[in-house]
């Protein structure tokens, strides 16, 4: 019967699905892994204190934020920065 060929036919391709979904999650998980000893590797390969890598990290930070400031605020927060 056509019908129950297309309900196992059916069946099959949502076990391959559940399958390369399963296969999707591993390599994600996998690459987040890598990254993250990547990041790792870099901090440790930097001769500074704690202190000074967070210091680092909040200056990313507050610069990957600047470009969201319209232009007199972001002037304002970089002659503060060059003070102080």
């Amino acid at each position: 019967m056509r019908i129950d060929k297309l309900k196992a036919e059916l069946s099959k391709a949502r076990e391959k699905a559940a399958e390369w979904q399963a296969r999707a999650k591993e390599i994600e998980r996998q690459i987040t892994e890598l990254e993250n000893t990547e990041i790792l590797q870099m901090v440790r390969g930097v001769a500074a204190s704690p202190e000074e890598l967070r210091e680092l990290l909040d200056r990313i930070r507050t610069t990957k934020e600047l470009p969201q400031m319209d232009s007199a605020k972001k002037e304002d927060f970089e002659r503060e920065n060059e003070n102080g």
